[in-house]
């Protein structure tokens, strides 16, 4: 059985068409394809810059370097004179051991006094 319905369109015309065809869907990946590279390459360009330029206009000043090393030097300063009246405290207390910090009478002074 032979093909012999009528055909709209030769043959040639029809391989022809379809190379066009075939040839446009690549040029138009392709296009596609160069597209989206470069606007990722943009993408990671702008982020980039933007962290270089962020990290440039962020860089602190040599005045505010000296503030913020004079500021961390007063924190540890009042932290050392915190530990040493602390201890100083401590001290004291285990040579004065009341509640009150009174003055306590040696009781071999009492027995004497009361004696006289």
């Amino acid at each position: 059985m032979t093909d012999s319905s009528p055909k709209l369109i030769e043959h040639n015309v029809k391989n022809y068409l379809h190379n066009m065809l075939q040839t446009s869907h690549e040029t138009r990946t392709t296009m596609y394809y160069y597209a989206l590279n470069l606007g990722i390459l943009f993408f990671f360009i702008a982020i980039f810059g933007s962290a270089l330029y962020y990290c440039y206009h962020s860089k602190k000043t040599p005045y505010e370097l000296e503030q913020k090393m004079m500021k961390d030097q007063e924190y540890v300063m009042s932290k050392i004179r915190f530990y040493q009246s602390h201890q100083k405290q401590v001290i004291e207390s285990k040579v004065n051991p009341g509640i009150t910090n009174l003055p306590m009478m040696n009781p071999g002074i009492n027995a004497t006094m009361n004696m006289h």
